[in-house]
This record gives structure tokens, sequence and C-alpha cells, in this order.
């Protein structure tokens, strides 16, 4: 998966199981070992910078739909967006748009 190119180790894993009538279907959460701390102005830190927001970004990649949780200063950044920066892998020493905390 190309969202995976330039990330560090996946740090654990948690399955959860939903039932909807007959048909049982699993959805697992795969968490980055990133370690940011939730502010007590609701804002988020990683690496000394500040993001207000903490949200969902959903797409499809090859043939199977994800969603990216991620830390960002721009709610209106989409999967495209975040997708595409992945993708083109380009090193920054700026800040970055956005933080990658995990998938589902």
């Amino acid at each position: 998966m190309l969202v995976l190119i330039g990330m560090d180790t996946l740090y654990g894993c948690a399955s959860s199981s939903h039932e909807e009538s007959t048909t049982e279907t699993e959805s697992t959460y795969e968490e980055l070992n990133v370690d940011y701390t939730t502010n007590d102005d609701g804002t988020y830190t990683y690496k000394d910078n500040i993001y207000k927001y903490k949200i969902e970004v959903s797409g499809i990649e090859g043939e199977s739909q994800v969603t990216l949780i991620i830390l960002t200063n721009d709610e209106k950044t989409s999967f495209e967006d975040v997708s595409y920066s992945l993708k083109k892998a380009e090193a920054s020493t700026g800040i970055p748009e956005f933080v990658v905390l995990g998938w589902y």
C-alpha cells in the first residue's frame, strides 16, 4: 500500500467485529507509533508543532476503502491531499501539513 511509504514501524493493532443482520464484518485499525499529546485547549502537539484538528479522511487506495486518522491545522484536508503528499514523498524541513496517526 502506497500510504505506508516512508512511515515508521507499526505499533499495535486492534480489531473489532460488528454484526449486521446475519453477516459479520471485521474492521482493523492500524495505529502508527506517533507520540503526540492532547493539550488542555483541545489542540494536539507532535514534535513541538501544534495542530488544531484530529480528523478522519477517507478514500480509495488501489481497490480498498481506506480511512486515515490525521492531525492537521486545515480541517478541509482531504484524503487526496494526504495520499498525494505521501506518494510524492518529498523530504521537507518545514512543519508538516499533517501527521498520520493510523488507518483502517
